[in-house]
C-alpha cells in the first residue's frame, strides 16, 4: 500500500465520519431533508449510510463515479483501501447491509470507521 494511498483512504474515513455527523440513513445510500432518495454525492443529501458517505467522500475528493480508474490509480486505491478496512471492521464486505441492520446505530458506524483508520498502516 503506497503512503498516498494511505493518506487519501484516511482522508476518505474522516470525511466520511464528518458526512455522518450531519446525518445517518438507513435503507438508501443517501436522502435529502425530506427523506427522499438521492445519489450519495448529490448537493441535496443530508444524510447517508455508511458505504453512501464513503462514496460522497470519495466524490469529494475530485473523482467522479464514470473517470478512468487508471488515470486516478491512487484515488481509486484508496477508496479499495478504505472499503477493504470497513470490511475489516465490520466483519462484512456488505456494508450496506450491515448499516442497515435492525437495531445498528450511529454509533457502531461511527466505531466501525474508527477501527478501520486504526487498521491502515500509519
Amino acid at each position: 500500500m503506497s503512503q498516498a494511498a494511505v493518506d487519501t483512504a484516511a482522508a476518505l474515513l474522516t470525511e466520511a465520519r464528518g458526512l455522518l455527523l450531519r446525518g445517518w440513513s438507513q435503507g438508501a445510500q443517501a436522502r435529502d431533508e425530506t427523506g427522499r432518495v438521492v445519489p450519495a454525492w448529490s448537493e441535496d443529501a443530508t444524510s447517508w449510510s455508511l458505504l453512501g458517505a464513503l462514496l460522497a467522500s470519495w466524490q469529494l475528493h475530485g473523482m467522479a463515479l464514470d473517470e478512468d480508474f487508471v488515470a486516478h490509480a491512487v484515488d481509486a486505491r484508496a477508496l479499495g483501501d478504505a472499503t477493504a478496512a470497513l470490511g475489516d471492521a465490520t466483519g462484512t464486505a456488505g456494508l450496506d447491509v450491515w448499516n442497515d441492520a435492525p437495531g445498528r446505530t450511529l454509533v457502531d458506524i461511527l466505531d466501525a470507521i474508527n477501527q478501520a483508520l486504526e487498521t491502515l498502516p500509519r
